[in-house]
């Protein structure tokens, strides 16, 4: 049997004029499909921008969490940190 762990993100925009709501689509199309977005949402940061705040379901194996760092890496105008990881 497979366990799997929750991982809190948040993932800050690196420009005031970058859109959450155009990463969150990316991040869902290029979601693997066994990682799971399992909730989000769009939290103030300072001074009018906002940080989005996702909780990933992901397997508890070798490399995952490495696979979900490089998705967002990938998203060009965002970087990220990993708040908790939990097992569930």
């Amino acid at each position: 049997m497979v366990a799997y762990n929750a991982v809190l993100v948040e993932i800050y925009p690196d420009d005031p004029d970058v859109n959450l709501e155009n990463v969150l689509e990316t991040i869902k199309e290029r979601l693997p499909s066994d990682i799971e977005l399992k909730d989000y949402k769009i939290e103030p940061l300072a001074f009018g921008i906002n940080k989005l705040v996702a909780i990933f379901i992901i397997p508890e194996e070798e490399g995952k969490v490495k696979q979900l760092e490089d998705l967002f890496a990938s998203i060009e105008g965002v970087s990220m940190e990993i708040q908790s990881i939990t097992r569930i």
